[in-house]
């Protein structure tokens, strides 16, 4: 059987229509600090470390995964990237659903996440600058939330509809656009000065629902009574308090893990073979965000008051989640975009600084679905779905009917996500873990692609980059301390749960979460060992590290450190209705089912389709050997 007819046809029918800049916008708002960044900081309220400090640790780790990415994507630039790799790399099997889950089920939840964010920073605050109160408050709704999920499914439908051209300029506007309205209110802030923002912020809350009167401090009075329920309070941004801020690490990766959200894409870029542009796309968009990210928390320190500024999450998110029954002084989400406005007297030139800040939203709303319309493109390429699924819109080559597989479930999942069906409100940080179970998967096929696919990396560009002997040697032996020191506390957090639960009555759905968490704690161990002797083997017997195994060995161990802590979350151990400081392992066990359950449906479709194309004669392992047609 040849090569063109392994697979659904003989050229994929994506066009290489975008440049290295308009991946490093990609990257730029995927990591997007306006978004996903102030939308996590603002539950960081109740950690007692430094923002900063967790925003600079996550962003040195991150460095190491742009080397892993922009090494995969040099040796393998195919539409699909994750998928494509491991799939070829590992087994076909663990690449399918990995990938499957982590970049097609797992966004349909991200849809009610970028939903809630048009909410927040683009449909509450302009229409309350408008002088329509009551229009802004509805969105805080349930209706009014499902109102802004669907929102979200029309207009990322639009943007990737009109094919890659299109949305690279729609990405352009909006991020020149964007960095206007940022200037704009970082400006604001720093030439203002706090008596000023009490003043206006007193004067303008009534325009979004608050009494008015003294807002300012009606809401310090609320974050405090809700930091004292929770036991813990948001620390400063000095000193540095590095052991302390490890705790945000994992919780600060949903807005800093994914300068890598376009590798999927880079069969439709131009140049994706040259490593280094593809480095520094990433590394650029890193950088300057998590730079930036610095400058706003400087910016809300000196003019809003990080004390304030953490109260009023405070205050918000404790009612938002029923810890408390009392409504904030302030309705509506503390939006520090807003906030900045609130230092101009008139509300018209309000009403602009939040639309250019709006901008940040448009321009990344189209990473929900984009991305993940190129894996399902891939794996039907590869057999693996209906060849329907493949099916290229002829004008704007763009893969519709995958676009409509990332579309219609996400509708329904809005709708359960909206009305907390199934608590699927307590879910969102389960957006980030299976992805990153996804990356993991990634890193562990470059870690050993030198070796385990020579052919494929012998022949790339990324060869030629290794490091220093002496070098290789001690990064191999500070991975096998820190595996050992994985194994350690994974195992001691697995016993102190399952005692704390012998001692409780536990109901057996809680036990089987558990159990399923401690048996995958022993693979975990033996594939941190398995790994450490196979990459060692072949260190130690001599020769130079490639440059893609020593970043992958180093991201690697933080992805795993990362998983640890979400999953077994030993602060929930001393209480068992406790949730943890993360809320997504063992002790929400709604969240831990929900990822079972997504796992079990990609292998349901995976063995279900092998079984089907071997039916019609098709032989899939032979597909699986082949590099994807572009």
């Amino acid at each position: 059987m040849s090569t063109a007819t392994l697979f659904v046809r003989k050229a994929s029918g994506l066009v290489r229509s975008w440049s290295v800049f308009d991946a490093f916008i990609y990257a730029t708002f995927s990591i997007n600090l306006i978004t996903l960044g102030l939308f996590i900081f603002s539950y960081a309220w109740w950690f007692q470390g430094n923002l900063a400090t967790g925003v600079i640790i996550g962003a040195i780790f991150t460095v190491f995964e742009v080397i892993v990415y922009a090494s995969l994507i040099s040796a393998m630039p195919r539409a699909g990237g994750d998928y494509v790799w491991q799939s070829r790399i590992l087994n076909r099997g663990i690449g399918f659903v990995l990938t499957v889950t982590g970049w097609w089920f797992i966004l349909w939840l991200w849809t009610p996440l970028y939903g809630q964010i048009l909410s927040y920073e683009v449909y509450t605050p302009l229409f309350g600058l408008a002088g329509l109160r009551d229009a802004a408050l509805w969105f805080s709704t349930q209706n009014g939330q499902f109102v802004s999920y669907i929102s979200v499914c029309v207009i990322v439908f639009i943007y990737i509809g009109v094919g890659m051209r299109w949305y690279a300029r729609i990405q352009k506007f909006c991020f020149w656009g964007g960095l206007v309205g940022l200037v704009i209110a970082l400006l604001l802030l720093f030439f203002g000065n706090n008596q000023t923002f009490i003043a206006n912020f007193n004067a303008f809350a009534p325009k979004f629902g608050a009494a008015a009167g003294d807002t300012y401090n009606a809401t310090l009075a609320a974050g405090a009574a809700a930091q004292k329920t929770a036991g813990s309070a948001a620390g400063n941004l000095w000193p540095l308090a590095i052991p302390v801020s490890l705790a945000l690490v994992p919780l600060l990766t949903f807005f800093n893990l994914w300068p890598n959200w376009g590798s999927t894409l880079y069969g439709e870029v131009r140049g994706a073979s040259d490593y280094k542009r593809n480095f520094w796309g990433m590394a650029a968009a890193i950088i300057v965000t998590n730079v930036v990210a610095l400058i706003v928390f400087a910016a809300i320190a000196k003019t809003i008051g990080w004390d304030f500024y953490n109260k009023a999450n405070a205050a918000f998110w404790n009612y938002t989640f029923g810890t408390t029954t009392t409504a904030p002084p302030l309705p509506i989400w503390p939006y520090p975009g807003l906030f900045a406005a609130f230092m101009v007297p008139s509300p018209a030139l309000q009403f602009i600084i939040v639309l250019l800040l709006s901008l940040f939203w448009f321009g990344w709303s189209g990473t929900l679905f984009l991305s993940s319309t190129r894996v399902i493109f891939a794996a039907a390429i590869d057999r693996m779905l209906p060849e329907w699924v493949s099916r290229i819109e002829p004008r704007t080559k763009t893969p519709i009917n995958a676009l409509l597989l990332m579309v219609i479930p996400s509708v329904v999942v809005s709708y359960l996500y909206a009305y907390n069906i199934f608590k699927f409100q307590t879910l969102a940080l389960d957006a980030t873990v299976v992805i990153a179970i996804t990356f993991f998967g990634s890193t562990i096929a470059a870690t050993i692609m030198p070796w385990r696919s020579k052919d494929v990396f012998d022949g790339s560009p990324i060869a030629k980059y290794k490091v220093p002997t002496w070098l290789g040697w001690i990064v191999m032996l500070l991975y096998a301390v820190f595996a050992v020191y994985l194994i350690v506390i994974s195992f001691q957090y697995a016993g102190a749960i399952l005692s704390a639960l012998g001692g409780l009555s536990a109901d057996p759905l809680t036990w089987f979460v558990v159990v399923v968490l401690a048996i995958l704690t022993v693979f975990n161990a033996g594939l941190l060992i398995w790994i450490a002797f196979y990459v060692g083997r072949k260190v130690f017997a001599g020769g130079q590290m490639p440059l893609i195994t020593l970043a992958g060995l180093v991201f690697l161990a933080f992805l795993d450190w990362l998983l640890v802590l979400w999953f077994w979350d030993p602060t929930s151990v001393s209480a068992l209705p406790a949730v943890g400081t993360y809320g997504i392992g063992w002790s929400n066990v709604s969240s831990m089912v929900f990822m079972f359950f997504m796992y079990i449906l990609a292998l349901v479709i995976y063995f279900g389709f092998s079984s089907y194309r071997r039916r019609q004669g098709i032989d899939v392992d032979k597909i699986y050997k082949e590099i994807p047609v572009e």
